[in-house]
């Protein structure tokens, strides 16, 4: 079954984006056939669109490229959201 990968805001920690993983699997059991979702949440800061991209590859889940934590994230680590590269206060 495909895994899909979404940015979201962390309960944990306010502020801070990570990711969570949901799939869809279908059981057969005495009842019959239904479907159960198979969810997980990593406290992993993403930094950037980019660094969520290359997880999603290595690993092999459908990224959503949408939402309020999705949209925070710079491009790239180290850029702001216009591009321009961020100052060291």
């Amino acid at each position: 079954m495909a895994v899909s990968m979404h940015v979201v805001w962390s309960k944990c920690e306010p502020g801070r984006v990570i990711y969570e993983t949901h799939s869809i699997e279908t059981v057969t059991d005495g009842s019959g056939v239904h479907a159960t979702v198979d969810s997980h949440t990593y406290e992993i800061s993403l930094r950037s669109r980019a660094q969520a991209e290359s997880i999603a590859d290595e690993e092999g889940f459908e990224l959503y490229r949408k939402g309020e934590a999705w949209e925070s994230l710079p491009e790239e680590e180290g850029l702001s959201e216009e591009g321009l590269p961020e100052e060291d206060a």
